[in-house]
């Protein structure tokens, strides 16, 4: 019987340069590996998961979708127009709803000071929220017990 130590105690992550090698050219192959079997070099670590590998060297394929060049530049040409018509109508209705609401006594500066403040309520409605789940967890019970004894309606 020999003292060999733990592989994993010896390298710390660290691999030898041949087992580096074999581990290479072992996981960038294209072939279905044993869930069971794993052939790999003697004290290397595994850094793929189970299953098809994949080739080491194959260019990153973005998930993200260019516009393709061969499509006929007409037909996107008009659709770009059709669609930037469109949005300069909704901004000339908005423009006139605001125009509206400012013939009527609103103004931009009461808009944003009533954000501002349902901003701060939403926040201070959020931490209530946090206490009451707390506070249910320490006393054992739901939250909407506390809510009844605290005397507050669900929809709050």
């Amino acid at each position: 019987m020999t003292s060999e130590p733990h592989a994993s105690s010896v390298n710390s992550g660290v691999e030898s340069a041949s087992a580096q090698e074999a581990l290479r050219e072992t996981s960038c192959a294209e072939t279905p590996v044993s869930p069971f079997i794993t052939p790999r070099p003697r004290g290397s670590l595994r850094r793929t998961p189970l299953g098809m590998r994949r080739n080491c060297n194959a260019g990153f394929k973005s998930p993200v979708q260019s516009p393709s060049s061969s499509s006929s530049g007409r037909g996107s040409e008009y659709s770009l127009q059709k669609e930037v018509s469109e949005l300069q109508g909704k901004e000339a209705a908005l423009d006139q709803e605001i125009a509206q609401l400012e013939s009527e006594g609103f103004s931009m500066a009461e808009l944003e000071e009533h954000i501002t403040l349902l901003h701060e309520y939403n926040e201070l409605k959020d931490v209530g929220q946090m206490l009451l789940g707390r506070l249910a967890v320490l006393r054992g019970v739901t939250t909407k017990e506390l809510y009844a004894e605290f005397g507050m309606n669900l929809e709050d």
